[in-house]
């Protein structure tokens, strides 16, 4: 090939991959991005194979990426393309970078038969290989379906464009079995997804909106370093003695109040959050004692172990701020296999593999003190507000199985004679003293004091 031929190929590929290559240009650092298999051609002759794939520097720090190019045969995946896939998610593996997958597919080339079948199942099977080796962040750039939208599921951490949909099942078929026909990215777009289930993490309306969420993410846990915070980490905030709120503790407890909280519309009651404390990446797990009666939900539970799962995959520490009664499934759930989502939670927590901070901040009743603080499934540093009440049942509970004699003595009285007798219970046997001089909780703290005290106990462990 002379000079002018291979000009004239670039040219081509450059034309073709024009719209995909300026997206990557946007969300990277200004000129880092290089691209790799550039000619790649499948059977059909489709320059590029309907996908860019290069590696490139965000905020100086290296990642793999690749993009489905809609421009050509619609992003679709056929044998040809998902090799070229592959090879940048095991370059991404093997240099120990984070991968980027930006989706715009139509789906599979079907015309290629089982070979497709293939291509997409070593995709996923490469997919899985990545989640346990380096951070992957999937955008959803324009349509993921079929087992695209399997891929996008499989990814660490999920970002929408506002236009964007994804469905295992034909959105145009999904479309017609409605009343009314609705716009599909109202109807498998984000904010379709954003309240009933973990899988979309956030959205995005331009490249440059996206570029800025992307630095906030990577920087936060840890995967780009950037210049420390001066906060002081022996802040003390009172306020939050007065009056406890799982906002004002993640504020109290972050660098400079900032943090990223994961699906807020999603399981309500259990708030799940990237942050840094003392310029230390950590996932903070806590429960909002106001959502379904102070009990974790079916959907609370999942998404818990969900962010466990991911939080041990990307290395952070695990500190949990506890306030929950416990598990109240009703009889459908409990037939349902309410027992298994448990499991996994329990399973997640046990098999975690850097330190675990935990803090009894209200209730601590039960399975949710077992699950999330206690040293008997591994965490390795326990705390508890002087508001905390640590027990195995709730006062309400406790006041039946344990104050019968006082509720005979009190017989027929109103609610008021009843609630001082579970705060007696609360403070008698739900007192955190006595789980701390059991040695199960090594402290007992002012809720002020949380930042200082967590953020002590995160250089001990770490060895700093």
């Amino acid at each position: 090939m002379n000079k002018k031929e291979l000009v004239s190929a670039q040219e081509a590929v450059d034309k073709a991959n024009a719209k995909a290559q300026s997206f990557i240009d946007g969300i990277v650092d200004d000129a880092s991005f290089v691209e790799t298999d550039a000619f790649v051609l499948g059977s059909n002759g489709a320059l590029g194979e309907g996908v860019v794939t290069g590696y490139a520097t965000i905020e100086g720090t290296p990642v793999h990426i690749f993009a489905q190019n809609a421009d050509v045969m619609m992003g679709s995946i056929g044998a040809a393309c998902a090799k070229k896939i592959a090879k940048c998610m095991e370059r991404a593996c093997k240099t120990g970078t984070p991968l980027i997958s930006v989706l715009d597919c139509s789906g599979a080339r079907v015309d290629e038969g089982t070979a497709v079948m293939e291509a997409y199942a070593s995709l996923l099977a490469m997919a899985e290989e990545v989640g346990e080796t380096v951070p992957h962040i999937c955008i959803v750039k324009g349509v993921a379906v079929g087992m695209t939208a399997t891929f996008a599921a499989m990814a660490d951490y999920v970002f929408m464009s506002k236009d964007a949909i994804l469905s295992v099942n034909s959105p145009m078929y999904l479309a017609s079995t409605q009343t009314s026909i609705p716009k599909l990215n109202k109807m498998v777009g984000y904010d379709a997804y954003k309240s009933g289930t973990s899988l979309a993490g956030d959205v995005y309306s331009s490249a440059k909106d996206l570029k800025g969420k992307l630095v906030d993410l990577l920087s936060t846990i840890g995967v780009i370093e950037k210049e420390a915070s001066g906060d002081d980490p022996n802040r003390v905030v009172s306020a939050l003695t007065k009056k406890y709120s799982v906002s004002g503790a993640l504020q109290a407890l972050a660098d400079d109040g900032k943090y990223i909280e994961l699906n807020a519309d999603y399981a309500k009651d259990v708030v799940c959050a990237f942050a840094k404390v003392n310029g230390i990446s950590v996932a903070v797990l806590a429960n909002e004692s106001s959502e379904n009666d102070g009990y974790m939900s079916e959907e609370g539970i999942k998404k818990a172990s969900a962010f466990i799962k991911k939080a041990n995959a990307f290395g952070l520490p695990l500190i949990t701020l506890v306030d929950c009664k416990g598990f109240n499934p009703d009889l459908k759930q409990e037939l349902s296999g309410f027992a298994l989502k448990t499991a996994c939670l329990f399973k997640a927590v046990a098999s975690y593999e850097h330190p675990m901070i935990g803090v009894a901040c209200g209730n601590a009743i039960g399975a949710a003190y077992s699950a999330l603080m206690s040293k008997g499934v591994g965490f390795d540093y326990t705390l508890a507000t002087t508001a905390a009440v640590v027990s195995p049942v709730t006062s309400d509970t406790g006041v039946h199985v344990f104050m019968t004699e006082e509720l005979k003595q009190k017989k027929g009285v109103g609610s008021k004679t009843v609630s001082k007798l579970e705060q007696q219970y609360n403070d008698e046997m739900g007192n955190p003293i006595t789980a701390a001089s059991e040695g199960f909780i090594d402290n007992v703290i002012e809720a002020g004091n949380l930042r200082p005290c967590v953020s002590s106990a995160l250089l001990m462990l770490l060895g700093i």
